[in-house]
């Protein structure tokens, strides 16, 4: 049984580092959860020295399987997760695949968590490590859901073969890739699984494709994500 990690990096090296610092913590967390392979994919963009700022940070990070793919063509956020979410299942024959924005910082127990719904709770089912979480009550609770969010986000082979048939990775359509993911998943009846507290902090407050500084405090005001004294390693799904 393959498990990978896939990292869509953009233009912000600042973003990724921390993102990738708070994954190294998470794997010293779980290292029981133990990648094939990490996979970290570059956008192609007009700037090339930020290009290479990017992949300075990448090489800081340096872990024994990782693998970088400077993509050619710019893919944008709409073909960019899909083309990495293609390349884990379809090339490195992924049983689980969990993927990351360079903006999406992992709480310390994140792929515990991840550990968990691979175990044997990914059937027809996909995780999503954010939750717009407004308390630490219950940290170790687990909820079903319908509502899907593209930061911190996985699922196994079988229902990405049903994902990947409508994912909408045309810029020239009217919604977002992650609408079409959410439209397929109440098509063929998946849930998600999502935390009650966060695991993941979305910290794109600048220099987002859709986002302004304004737009980001309103959306994420008042939330919280966990931090290191609540971590867990137990879980508990509320079904009812």
């Amino acid at each position: 049984m393959r498990n990978t990690i896939t990292i869509a990096a953009f233009r912000r090296p600042d973003y990724l580092k921390q993102v990738l610092d708070s994954l190294t913590v998470a794997l010293r967390f779980c290292p029981e959860f133990s990648p094939h392979v990490i996979v970290v994919g570059v956008d192609q963009f007009a700037d090339g020295s930020r290009r290479e700022d990017v992949l300075d940070v990448i090489r800081e990070f340096g872990h024994q399987r990782l693998e970088v793919i400077e993509w050619n063509e710019r893919l944008g956020i709409n073909e960019h997760p899909r083309r990495l979410c293609m390349y884990a299942f379809s090339k490195l024959e992924s049983d689980f695949n969990l993927h990351l924005e360079d903006d999406t910082v992992l709480s310390p127990d994140a792929l515990s968590l991840a550990q968990w719904f691979f175990d044997g709770h990914s059937a027809r089912r996909v995780l999503n490590l954010y939750s717009p979480s407004l308390t630490y009550d219950s940290p170790d609770e687990l909820r079903l859901g319908s509502g899907f969010h593209a930061w911190g986000w996985g699922c196994n082979f079988n229902v990405w073969e049903k994902l990947s048939l409508h994912w909408n990775h045309r810029i020239s359509y009217p919604i977002g890739w992650d609408w079409s993911v959410t439209d397929t998943m109440d098509l063929y009846g998946f849930a998600t699984v999502h935390p009650v507290l966060s695991r993941v902090r979305n910290i794109g407050r600048l220099n987002g494709w859709h986002q302004t500084p304004e737009g980001y405090d309103r959306d994420f005001a008042g939330q919280v994500a966990a931090g290191n004294w609540d971590a867990c390693k137990k879980w508990r799904l509320v079904t009812k």
